[in-house]
């Protein structure tokens, strides 16, 4: 809504349009362009509705590959639980970094676990690994917002072996404006300062290490 047909900024404040380099328009769905070492990123929202069976699942069978951006939800390649079940990845890592609601997850190495609402999970494959992610149905309504970033791995290290790191949402730095109208959460490095002393570590071979 802020960006013209010529790709300026419009209705934002002199500062912030002095501080934003270049902006474009982003797809619907699917993955966004990305940088390297950046391979892949993509935004997930999802308004996945209260358990009704009392096993965490729909009653109806997913299609296997439902990625409808006009649906409330997706099932993705889920069965009976939406997401992501076992699949491997090799010579990069993903990073799965969660605004709102819940994700299940479980790998090779034997890492399994619950975590969402603003949590990190930083996973590097390297030389290879098999793990699912999914979206279970709770008693409440799962609505997740999350983000999940493919990092490529340096040359030297993409047959590292496979690590896994949790940075738990009360452990994330966010750097917050005076004003009190902006505020960046700090995934890795520094912002402003902020995360400098206390940043999370990255798994030791990644490139943000």
């Amino acid at each position: 809504r802020n960006i013209n047909k010529q790709g300026h900024l419009m209705n934002l404040p002199r500062i912030m349009s002095n501080a934003i380099l270049r902006a474009s328009a982003l797809p619907r769905s699917g993955p966004y362009p990305t940088l390297d070492p950046f391979l892949f990123c993509v935004y997930h929202k999802d308004a996945y509705p209260a358990d009704v069976t009392g096993k965490g699942e729909f009653v109806h069978t997913g299609s296997g590959a439902d990625f409808d951006p006009d649906a409330d939800y997706r099932m993705y390649h889920g069965d009976h639980i939406p997401g992501f079940p076992q699949h491997p990845h090799r010579g990069f890592e993903t990073i799965t970094a969660t605004i709102d609601g819940i994700i299940d997850h479980a790998d090779s190495l034997g890492n399994a676990g619950r975590y969402g609402e603003g949590d990190v999970q930083w996973m590097t494959a390297g030389a290879g690994l098999v793990h699912d992610e999914m979206f279970p149905l709770l008693d409440k309504p799962n609505h997740t917002r999350f983000f999940q970033i493919w990092l490529n791995l340096p040359r030297a290290k993409k047959m590292a072996v496979p690590s896994f790191a949790m940075f738990w949402a009360n452990d994330v730095p966010i750097w917050k404006a005076d004003d009190g109208l902006a505020k960046v959460t700090v995934w890795a490095g520094h912002y402003f300062g902020v995360g400098k002393d206390t940043q999370n570590k990255p798994p030791p071979d990644s490139w943000a290490t």
